[in-house]
């Protein structure tokens, strides 16, 4: 099975792609900020689907998911990675 990293799956184009992709058979790895959006997803995607809860501004937290996907893959070569997340300053955030 092919796997796919998608950051910002939460709403919008993210989640769009996330499902695309998910349709056409891949195995999808989507970054989230919160739990309830892991959870919601988790249940609409099924077992295809792996979230990533981290904020792209948190290093560390960046670093730690890109284990947790290697360490997922077990050896297998990632198809792909879609950089959809977005960076807001101030309230947006």
């Amino acid at each position: 099975m092919r796997s796919v990293v998608i950051t910002g799956v939460s709403t919008g184009i993210g989640c769009a792609t996330a499902r695309f992709l998910r349709d056409r058979g891949f195995r999808v790895f989507g970054s989230v900020r919160k739990q309830a959006d892991a959870d919601r997803l988790t249940a609409e995607f099924g077992a295809n689907f792996t979230p990533l809860i981290f904020d792209v501004t948190d290093e560390a937290a960046v670093f730690a998911s890109a284990r947790q996907v290697r360490d997922a893959l077990n050896g297998e070569t990632l198809a792909g990675l879609v950089n959809n997340a977005g960076i807001a300053a101030g309230e947006d955030r």
